[in-house]
């Protein structure tokens, strides 16, 4: 095709044959992708001392030199010094893609002589703005040279003009592997590339050139894939998978038509080419299963998170079990496959034409089926109960009907024709599965449609005290007139719940970005009030807050609202912290009189409370049940029968309470986002509000730990960013070199006293470590050493962990007894990364990564502990590096550590590294958008 390039556009000229031959389901047609990118730093070093970090072009726009730089040929330099120059990237741009080529390109505008001279493409440690020539990077690995000569224009014969110089593995020499590098790059074994431009020969003076600080990477990929979605068997307006071999689909039709929606991972979904390889399989009576595979698309491509159909091209047999599952196929440019996924889950059934037939299904109210995907509107509410009728296909004599929603279980109702009740928990899109069993007791086809349940009832009251002045305004749907007033030692600080707000609800980045602010009360005399009652206590009520308590000493209440206007005996209930118990705590009084009491109805929190960490409380009264419940971060802690509910006509109290007569129990700490509905939130419910959504469906996340060496001296290291001021310690052999803090692997350490956050909520953590491989490889297999975590009374609460799990191979450096070196072959150990617990049996809990550690370089680690799913992620680089794995929460009550850990009641698992940059957020960050913005790489 033509290209027509102007000053401000660059068109696209296709060929008018090309669009007219291509059949329409090859398209969209993409332009061959790369990704090009400049160096995130750069600095010049040389030999005499002289360092130039971000260094610029000059008046001469020559850029900087490397090689020797001394006297050649009547050409002088300087007076013989050797000077190198350094390009480091971050991986920002290659997330979620497979590289296929990488060039490393930046422009020579000068060199000493028109004869080519070897230039070294090298890669390095990484490098800082305090690096210098002594305390210059290692040089890890050679990628490239080239024989090159550029710059000297006229000079030259033919004229030698400036040229871009770019470094691209040759095939004839295997030793060269930048592109291996970026491979290992992308994958996020290392945290940032640092490239060396160097002479070949740094005591040749002939041999001084320069370059311009334009460098770049240019990578050619393809999109990484990942598992597709949706993966099933079509019925209805849904599709079925059941995953239980026991209990397989019946299928009335020999050729089914099987669904899946192809997926890439976060970051290559750009112009990515895919296909869904839909795998069929069958058992045989020796218990073994094989099969085949088609593909869909047969032979064009579809864009990710595209839907992809295909029938079995032939009949199946009757009564065999078969599975059916899916992966991801990703192509280039060339139509030649580059990768796959692998298979999520399998989906069983038989084929059995003479079953039941999938029956007729009849929405009553308010549900309605979609019959659009992508138009269906929303009914109902969570807990709302709905009809839905079922009757025979025709032809078929009917006995009784199994039904469920989504991921429940199967429900039976007898008959020939029946009416079932459903109630969704919570809001979204739901499948309702419905199968229909014949007098001989054969349950056939399942029928399967979609519909969606619209948003519970708005809150009737929310405070977010993002104000800086005046009255906390209520910006509740549902009511939002109840202003509260604040009182006393309270003040609106920077320290909201919500964190650092990046994108607004349309998913724009906002700029700038929004800073949450939070009420901070004294302890004493501060509080905020409303005007008159928020919620009518007689009725049913869900309230809750996110609380942070300082002091553990006294009783703290966190919400009430006064039986009176003036006078009266008790709240209507007292949500916070009892110092009796050390825990969290709901009550109520049967009544609001002299004889009343909050003594008789409470619920408690299985463990204590937490002090100096953000905890969601969350208190139900549920008036048909006559009940009362307590959830801490969103888990149900217990439940009371109480008496009937009271109707009290006072004030909503935050940060103090009524009691026999005078105002009792002032918090001290922070509370924010108290919230209050006229309605008794289910459980599905109150997990979304502990989950704490943001607009643009980001979960919130408070950073609440931010430590980086850089200026800190001595044994502290300290938190000058996230407000809350906690310092580490170092003891031992832990010192301060730069942006690291450096750990001999023997006794040197890190702590804060903490905890740092609540650990049965939502919290990530993400650090740099590097791991000194000399230390690293005298390790046996079975090593442990703790990178960062948080204890128990008597060992690990969670962490992130390196573990040497096998051995291998390798060239190691060893000194002679001459004192020279020497390269010899020895078994050293394989190491993984974990996040999670680490057992008193030494066994973990944890997911652990994919990759192997990489040793001797800074790597990205963020863990994700997301209280609501019960889940623990790991990252690795910027990408998630295995499979969220199911977690049990365990209450911490000591120090967060990095360096070592506690095992069985003693301080052991000592890590030879250097850490950087350890923050954490109270909050489970997930969104792959929101991950870049406050994580970075």
């Amino acid at each position: 095709m033509d290209v027509d390039v102007k000053a401000t556009a660059l068109t696209v000229v296709p060929d008018a044959g090309m669009l007219s031959s291509t059949a329409s389901e090859d398209y969209p047609v993409f332009i061959d992708p790369t990704v090009t990118w400049g160096e995130s730093e750069r600095t010049q070093l040389r030999s005499d001392g002289y360092e130039s970090y971000g260094w610029g072009n000059g008046d001469d726009n020559r850029g900087q030199g490397v090689g020797k730089c001394g006297s050649w040929n009547g050409y002088y330099c300087g007076p013989g010094y050797v000077q190198r120059l350094y390009f480091e990237f971050a991986p920002d741009q290659l997330k979620g893609k497979q590289v296929l080529d990488a060039t490393f390109a930046v422009t020579e505008p000068w060199s000493f002589q028109c004869d080519p001279r070897q230039v070294d493409l090298v890669r390095t440690n990484n490098i800082s703005s305090a690096t210098t020539w002594a305390s210059r990077p290692a040089e890890l690995d050679w990628m490239v040279d080239l024989w090159v000569s550029a710059g000297r224009g006229s000079l030259c014969d033919p004229d030698s003009p400036d040229a871009p110089i770019e470094f691209n593995d040759n095939p004839q020499e295997p030793n060269e592997n930048l592109t291996p590098t970026v491979q290992a790059f992308a994958a996020g074994k290392f945290s940032r590339l640092t490239l060396e431009i160097r002479a070949g020969n740094e005591t040749d003076a002939s041999a001084w050139k320069r370059f311009r600080n334009d460098a770049v990477l240019r990578v050619l990929y393809v999109a990484k894939p990942a598992p597709p979605t949706n993966v099933g068997i079509v019925s209805g307006s849904s599709r079925i998978c059941d995953t239980n071999a026991a209990d397989p689909t019946v299928m009335d039709n020999p050729q089914p038509t099987f669904t899946a929606t192809p997926q890439t991972a976060p970051g290559g979904e750009s112009q990515a080419k895919l296909r869904t390889w839909m795998r069929l399989e069958s058992k045989a009576a020796d218990g073994t299963w094989s099969g085949m595979g088609i593909a869909s698309p047969s032979t064009s491509t579809v864009p990710d998170n595209w839907k992809t159909t295909a029938m079995w091209p032939t009949k199946l047999v009757e009564g065999r079990l078969y599975r059916y599952s899916a992966a991801t196929q990703v192509f280039t440019d060339a139509n030649v496959q580059a990768s796959a996924s692998g298979y999520p889950i399998w989906c069983y059934f038989k084929v059995d034409p003479t079953a039941p037939k999938a029956p007729i299904i009849t929405f009553g109210n308010p549900y309605k089926p979609c019959s659009d995907p992508d138009d269906c509107p929303f009914y109902g509410a969570p807990g709302v109960p709905g009809t839905v009728s079922f009757k025979p296909a025709s032809g078929d004599t009917i006995v009784s009907y199994h039904y469920r929603l989504s991921n429940g279980y199967w429900a039976e109702l007898s008959g020939s024709s029946v009416t079932a009740t459903i109630k969704p928990p919570a809001a979204g899109t739901y499948t309702l599965f419905v199968r229909a069993e014949d007098p001989l007791g054969r349950w056939g086809t399942q029928a399967a449609f979609d519909f969606k349940v619209a948003k519970g009832a708005d809150p009737v009251g929310r405070w977010q005290f993002t104000e800086t002045s005046g009255a906390a305004l209520d910006d509740a749907p549902d009511g939002g007139m109840s202003h509260a007033t604040l009182y006393g030692a309270v003040t609106r600080d920077n320290r909201g719940r919500r964190g650092v707000i990046t994108h607004d609800k349309e998913g724009a980045v906002l700029d700038p970005q929004v800073v949450d602010r939070g009420l901070s009360l004294g302890g004493t005399t501060g509080y905020a009030s409303t005007a008159g009652p928020i919620v009518t206590t007689s009725s049913s009520y869900t309230i809750s807050a996110w609380v942070r308590l300082e002091d553990g000493s006294g009783n703290r209440t966190a919400l009430g609202q006064d039986g009176m206007m003036a006078g009266g005996w008790y709240s209507a209930f007292y949500l916070g912290y009892r110092s009796e118990s050390k825990k969290w705590e709901m009550r109520t009084s049967p009544k609001d009189a002299a004889d009343g009491n909050i003594t008789s109805q409470l619920v408690q929190s299985k463990q204590p409370a937490t002090l100096g960490v953000w905890t969601h409380l969350t208190a139900v009264y549920d008036a048909p049940a006559t009940e009362i419940r307590l959830y801490v971060n969103g888990e149900l802690q217990g439940t009371d029968k109480v008496a009937p509910s009271w109707a009290s006509t006072g004030k909503f109290q935050i940060g103090r309470v009524w009691w026999h007569g005078a105002y009792y129990d002032h918090w001290k700490g922070s509370i924010d986002e108290v919230t209050v509905w006229q309605n008794a939130l289910d459980e599905s419910e109150i997990l979304d509000e502990a989950r704490a959504l943001l607009p643009g469906g980001f979960n919130a996340a408070e950073l609440v730990a931010d430590w980086s060496a850089s200026g800190a001296s001595g044994t502290t290291v300290s938190d000058t960013t996230s407000g809350y001021g906690k310092a580490l310690t170092l003891t031992g052999g832990a010192t301060v070199a730069g942006e690291d803090i450096v750990f001999d692997g023997v006794d040197g350490a890190a702590t804060y006293k903490g905890p740092l956050v609540d650990d049965t909520g939502s919290f990530t953590v993400t650090t740099q470590v590097a791991l000194d491989k000399t230390e690293i490889n005298a390790k046996s297999m079975g090593y442990v050493g703790q990178v960062l975590g948080q204890r128990t009374a008597d060992g690990s609460a969670w962490g992130l962990w390196y573990q040497a799990a096998e051995t291998k191979l390798d060239l190691v450096e060893i000194t002679l007894p001459d004192g020279t070196k020497d390269m010899v072959e020895k078994e050293v150990p394989v190491g993984y990364w974990h996040f999670g617990r680490l057992n008193a049996d030494g066994t973990f809990s944890s997911v652990r990564s994919e990759k192997e550690s990489e040793l001797d370089t800074p790597v990205r680690l963020t863990g994700v502990y997301d209280a609501q799913a019960a889940t623990i992620s790991l990252r690795v680089g910027t990408e998630l590096d295995a499979v969220p794995k199911t977690f049990t929460a365990k209450l911490g009550t000591g120090e967060l550590t990095i360096a070592k850990g506690l095992s069985t009641g003693t301080w052991k698992h000592f890590l030879a590294a250097r850490v950087s940059d350890i923050r954490v957020w109270s909050g489970a960050v997930h969104n792959e958008t929101q991950i870049d913005a406050l994580i970075g790489s």
